[in-house]
């Protein structure tokens, strides 16, 4: 896997008709589309969060048995998973607080894309380790953050008459450039003046201006990319 890390991967996720209004909307984490696997596990995939039973379960084909630990290993990955070893798991994962980054280690008869041929064993793809690894979850306490990119500060905030937003030119290139989510919390004055500089902002720069901006910002809520937490 490490041969692969500083690779350039491309993501396209898959999608669903909603049976209420026909909307797109995504099945899985809202990866990005562009990155390296070393940036996807370092900055957008929650791998100090503990396995659950199911995702252990998953593991168990991708056991080398050809591994002097191949065959125990894959029967151990089969027993934490069952309702019978609900006292193995907890002792080994949640006791031990084992994370995913622990369980990699501890399970290297897990054969990977790209380690060589396969022969009877399954190798674990990036496709498959994305549909079970969580995403890091959003700071709703940032004016603005991304699950697929480090965060970076796009909003300062000022008093005057209120709340008086000045929302950096970087905010345009983290959503349009970066394909990045924005999530607002705050009062609800300054949320609502959040929003409005971002589709002034936006708008600035799309060839439809401010109706272009607001019909973005509509399609990234529907994909959990664009949020408003606002209290009174």
């Amino acid at each position: 896997i490490q041969s692969i890390a500083d690779t350039l991967i491309r993501i396209q996720q898959r999608k669903q008709k909603s049976h209420s209004n026909f909307q797109e909307s995504s099945l899985n984490h809202p990866w990005p589309e562009r990155c390296t696997l070393r940036g996807l596990l370092t900055h957008c995939a929650d791998i100090q969060s503990l396995p659950e039973r199911e995702d252990l379960y998953s593991l168990n084909v991708y056991c080398n048995q050809n591994h002097p630990q191949g065959k125990d290993q894959r029967d151990k990955l089969i027993s934490l998973s069952e309702t019978s070893g609900a006292a193995l798991y907890g002792d080994y994962i949640i006791r031990e607080k084992r994370n995913w980054v622990d369980l990699f280690y501890d399970f290297d008869a897990v054969r990977w894309e790209g380690s060589g041929t396969s022969g009877d064993v399954a190798l674990m793809t990036i496709s498959h380790l994305l549909t079970i690894l969580p995403s890091i979850a959003p700071r709703h306490f940032s004016i603005a953050s991304s699950p697929s990119y480090m965060v970076r500060q796009t909003a300062a905030l000022e008093s005057k008459e209120g709340f008086d937003v000045e929302l950096c030119v970087a905010i345009v290139d983290h959503i349009l450039e970066r394909n990045g989510a924005v999530y607002i919390a705050g009062g609800s004055k300054m949320a609502r003046a959040v929003r409005e500089e971002i589709v002034e902002a936006l708008g600035s720069v799309l060839e439809g201006g401010e109706g272009d901006a607001k019909k973005l910002l509509n399609k990234l809520k529907r994909k959990g990319m664009f949020s408003i937490e606002a209290w009174s």
